[in-house]
C-alpha cells in the first residue's frame, strides 16, 4: 500500500519549489515523449512547463538524437537572423538552444538585441532637427532622452536647446562666484557658464583650482581656513593645503585669561562639571588645574 505524502509550502517561494517538485515528478504522457528530438530541449522544456535539464535526460535515456548536432553548421539564412532577432527567437527558429543562439552572435562580434527597443526608421529621423525633443518624443512615442541621444548619434549638434542670450547683469556675476554656483543662480549649465568666461577672458573659478596671488597669501593663517575660502570662492580644504605648502600655521583661537575666581573653584568640583559651568573644554580646565598644582576632586 502506497503512503500518500502532503507537500505543505508555508510561502510563496515553497509554493513555487512544490509546484517544480510536482512538475519534475510527474509522469511523463506519451504525447509528450512524442515531441522529444523534434525542437530543441529548452523549446520543448518551455511547451510541457518542465526544466530544460529533464527534457535532456529523457531524451537521453530514450536514445532519441537533438534535432541540432553541436556542430552543424549555420546556414546563410539562420545567419541572418543572429543580431537582428533576439537570441531566444533565433534558437527557436534553427532549433538550437538559446545558449547556442548568443555563442554565435558573440562570435560574429554583434550586440544583443533588447527586445524593448525598437530600431529607428527614416520617417522618425526625418523628425529629428525640424522639431525639439519632447515633441519629437511625443510623435514617436520614445522618450526625451532617446531622442536627445540619438539627436547627438546623427551629429545634429544641439538644436533647439534653451540657450538665452546673455544679459549684462549676468556676466557681472561671472567670476564673482565658483561657476557651479553661478549656473545655479542663473538656471544655466556649468559648461555654459565656463564657455561664456572663456569668450568674455574671464578666469575660471574652481573650488578646487585656484591661482593664488601674494594678497591672497599674506591672509594664509590670519583667520580660519573656512572664513578665508568664502570670499575667494575655494574649498576650506583648497585654502589648508595652500597653507600647509608655504608652512604657514593657522589661527588659534585667542584664548580668554583666568581670573582669580576661577582659580578659586578649580579641584572643587570635578573636571567636565566645571568646565560647564566656566563655559571652558575640560581639557582647558585640567591643564589649568595641573599647571598650579592642585589636585583633581575626588
Amino acid at each position: 500500500m502506497k503512503k500518500q505524502i502532503r507537500l505543505k509550502c508555508r510561502s510563496p517561494i515553497g509554493s513555487k519549489t512544490c509546484a517544480a517538485s510536482v512538475a519534475e515528478s510527474r509522469e511523463w504522457t506519451l504525447a509528450e515523449i512524442r515531441l522529444l528530438g523534434k525542437k530543441s530541449d529548452d523549446e520543448i522544456a518551455r511547451i510541457l512547463k518542465r526544466s530544460a535539464f529533464s527534457v535532456q535526460t529523457k531524451r537521453l535515456r530514450l536514445g532519441i538524437p537533438t534535432p541540432v548536432k553541436w556542430n552543424q553548421r549555420w546556414t546563410k539564412e539562420e545567419l541572418r537572423w543572429i543580431g537582428k532577432l533576439p537570441d531566444d527567437e533565433v534558437a527557436q527558429r534553427t532549433g538550437r538552444s538559446v545558449f547556442a543562439a548568443s555563442v554565435k552572435r558573440r562570435e560574429l562580434g554583434l550586440s544583443k538585441l533588447q527586445p524593448k527597443c525598437r530600431l529607428w526608421s527614416p520617417r522618425e529621423d526625418a523628425l529629428i532637427g525640424r522639431f525639439r525633443d519632447e515633441e519629437v518624443a511625443r510623435g514617436v512615442g520614445r522618450t526625451t532622452s532617446a531622442v536627445r541621444n540619438r539627436r547627438m548619434l546623427l551629429a545634429m549638434g544641439a538644436l533647439f536647446e534653451n540657450n538665452p542670450d546673455w544679459i549684462p547683469k549676468e556676466e557681472r556675476l561671472l567670476g564673482t562666484a565658483p561657476d557651479d554656483e553661478i549656473a545655479i543662480r542663473l538656471g544655466r549649465t556649468k559648461l555654459a557658464v565656463q564657455q561664456r568666461c572663456l569668450k568674455l577672458g574671464i578666469p575660471v573659478r574652481n573650488r578646487f583650482r585656484h591661482r593664488w596671488t601674494k594678497r591672497k597669501d599674506a591672509r594664509l593663517g590670519t583667520i580660519s581656513d573656512a572664513a578665508l575660502a568664502k570670499p575667494i570662492g575655494v574649498s576650506a580644504w583648497l585654502v589648508n593645503e595652500r597653507r600647509h605648502k608655504l608652512g604657514i600655521a593657522p589661527m588659534r583661537p585667542a584664548s580668554r585669561a583666568w581670573k582669580k575666581t576661577e582659580d578659586a573653584l578649580l579641584g572643587t568640583l570635578p573636571d567636565c562639571a566645571l568646565a560647564r559651568k566656566l563655559g571652558r573644554t575640560e581639557l582647558a580646565v585640567a591643564l589649568r588645574r595641573r599647571a598650579i598644582g592642585i589636585p583633581s576632586c575626588p
